[in-house]
């Protein structure tokens, strides 16, 4: 087995050889990078693609957990949620008015 390795290496020594072997080894690199199922091309396309959703997720993570806390601000007490309906969806009592003031800028 030794000696078929020695003669394979005397062999690329050779010039001739050694251009055969740069041209298999272009022709590789280059099915890899475009022909290939799995190419190079894609594969960066698809890692940066996952770099995206990896920081999509984070967002979502803390967005989730800003919006736990609220929610558990506003399950505790009734003036909390009353606040809450107040400020945003401008909930009033019976005998209230409420005057909506908005400055442009």
């Amino acid at each position: 087995m030794k000696e078929k390795i020695k003669k394979i290496f005397e062999k690329v020594r050779n010039w001739r050889f050694r251009y055969i072997a740069m041209v298999i080894v272009a022709i590789f690199l280059v099915w890899i990078t475009f022909f290939d199922n799995f190419n190079l091309i894609d594969r960066f396309y698809k890692m940066s693609k996952l770099h995206e959703l990896h920081e999509t997720e984070k967002y979502y993570e803390k967005e989730n957990l800003e919006n736990s806390t609220r929610l558990e601000e506003l399950m505790s007490g009734k003036e909390e949620l009353e606040k809450f309906a107040r400020e945003q969806y401008y909930m009033k009592e019976a005998d209230e008015d409420i005057f909506l003031v908005i400055t442009e800028e």
